[in-house]
């Protein structure tokens, strides 16, 4: 099997989704297409082995190349997966929109962006996958065009996020003037004697590059827009991985700078993140909205659980397991979440939570499948968010001092995000006093309920059997360890 074939299936799919939309008579299903190109996708992840080269070639005498990493294949399964659920749950959502086959030709091209951003062993390589990443999210936040709130939201979202790949490749310029070379293998021996003002100076760009991306406060302002404005499965794909890749875009670039100390950075943006997003979350009454800030909150807990294995490589084991496990767990809690909300869209036509009080009665599996996800996302046992929680915390508590510290202020912003998921939970599915329009909601397609019936029975399982979900998460806190010099 060519090794480069997850990337080139996705970009095929691309393709032959865009054609059947414009061929088929019935364009609706042009989802089901793109989910096969998914599917071949995810099993050819499967498949390749860690280490393995993909492709390698020379720009201007620097090496470049992609490496099937488990760093990569861990990416690479949690953006198809996550996919997959959305092209089935748009199958419905879009039926009415125009330009289909451009919607579900740039959802693979942006998946197919992910991937490679896992697969690249350089840093140009990885710049390129994610402009690639990036250009089809734009597009599709302003998909629908016929409103005014989704074309401000893409521009707000393509100026901050420009400048913020300019940051970046700033912070790369100065990478490679100093070592000459791109290649993620070895530049870590070849920063070791950069000029400590010149290696902070890096650091920086990287961090707020990327940071943009990674919706790190105060870099986060476009997310609450784009990620209402867009369509939902849009938002779950913009919340449960793009952003995540941006960390993890930036997480891979640090790792060639280990002589500053960068988890202290992290660890501060973090905390940051967690108050800010979880404050802000509790004074929104557009649901979309506060599941866009209840991101950044999350966010801030995948940061401090990499700053802390970063900063602390004694408890490296479980900040990076922390981390990267609540990375694979916020796809599938927020990426179920912003399904639900785009049920209660799709059924009732309205994101403020006033309007569809008791919704959840007219419409049961959804509003008992968000309170799987509400709870999920505060941490409560024994669903999968505290799992991942737990790990950070271990990691805190291992570091001593001031982890310990963090930890405590993680512990504080799970408590502080029931403020707003237990009151979200009664009104939409407690509330005996039912809303005129939700008295109105028609039903949910199949199409739009089996992928958050899986979101849920995944929630539950990977809190359950977390071995599940660390089967691709250990081999990348190995990966990472390695890469730190830690044991």
């Amino acid at each position: 099997m060519p090794l480069l074939l997850p990337i080139v299936t996705l970009l095929a799919g691309a393709l032959v989704s865009y054609l059947c939309a414009r061929l088929m008579p019935r364009p609706k299903f042009t989802g089901f297409v793109s989910l096969l190109f998914l599917i071949a996708s995810g099993v050819e992840l499967s498949m390749l082995y860690p280490g393995s080269i993909l492709l390698t070639w020379s720009i201007g005498g620097a090496q470049t190349y992609l490496q099937a990493g488990s760093l990569a294949i861990f990416l690479g399964l949690v953006a198809v997966g996550l996919g997959a659920l959305v092209s089935v749950f748009s199958v419905s959502y879009m039926e009415k929109s125009e330009g289909l086959g451009r919607y579900y030709a740039l959802l693979l091209i942006m998946i197919a962006g992910i991937v490679g951003i896992g697969f690249a062993g350089d840093l140009f390589n990885m710049f390129v996958f994610f402009e690639v990443m990036a250009i089809p999210s734009y597009v599709l936040v302003a998909f629908e065009k016929e409103k005014w709130e989704p074309i401000e939201a893409a521009m707000k979202y393509i100026v901050m996020s420009v400048f913020g790949s300019l940051i970046a490749l700033l912070g790369i310029s100065v990478i490679f003037m100093h070592t000459g070379s791109l290649d993620l293998a070895v530049l870590a021996q070849l920063t070791a004697d950069m000029d400590s003002v010149k290696a902070i100076g890096a650091v920086g760009l990287v961090i707020i590059g990327f940071g943009v991306k990674a919706a790190m406060v105060p870099l986060h302002t476009w997310l609450p827009d784009a990620h209402s404005a867009a369509p939902s499965g849009i938002s779950a794909m913009l919340s449960g991985v793009i952003i995540e890749a941006g960390l993890i875009a930036m997480i891979k670039a640090l790792t060639v700078l280990p002589a500053v100390n960068s988890g202290v950075v992290l660890i501060i943006f973090g905390i940051v993140s967690m108050f800010v997003g979880n404050f802000i979350a509790m004074v929104q009454r557009d649901l979309k909205r506060m599941l866009a800030y209840s991101s950044i909150a999350q966010m801030g807990y995948i940061l401090l659980g990499i700053g802390l294995a970063f900063a602390y490589l004694s408890s490296g084991d479980y900040g990076f397991r922390g981390g990267f496990f609540h990375i694979l767990n916020h796809a599938v809690m927020k990426g179920g979440a912003f399904l639900c909300a785009g049920a209660v869209l799709y059924s009732i036509g309205t994101r403020d939570m006033e309007e569809m009080r008791g919704i959840g009665r007219r419409l049961p599996l959804v509003g008992v499948a968000f309170a799987f996800f509400g709870f999920a996302l505060a941490g409560v046992p024994p669903l999968n968010g505290f799992i991942s929680k737990f790990f950070i915390c271990k990691a805190g508590v291992d570091a001593g001092g001031w982890g310990i510290v963090a930890m405590v202020l993680l512990i504080v912003n799970s408590l502080l995000s029931l403020c707003y998921y237990l009151p979200a939970i009664n009104r939409i599915l407690f509330s005996r006093d039912i809303s005129e329009k939700a008295k109105q909601a028609k039903g949910i397609p199949v199409s739009i309920a089996i992928p958050i019936v899986i979101m849920v029975v995944l929630t539950v399982m990977l809190g359950v059997y977390p071995e599940l979900g660390l089967k691709i998460v250990d081999p990348v806190v190995d990966f990472m360890m390695t890469s730190l010099g830690g044991s």
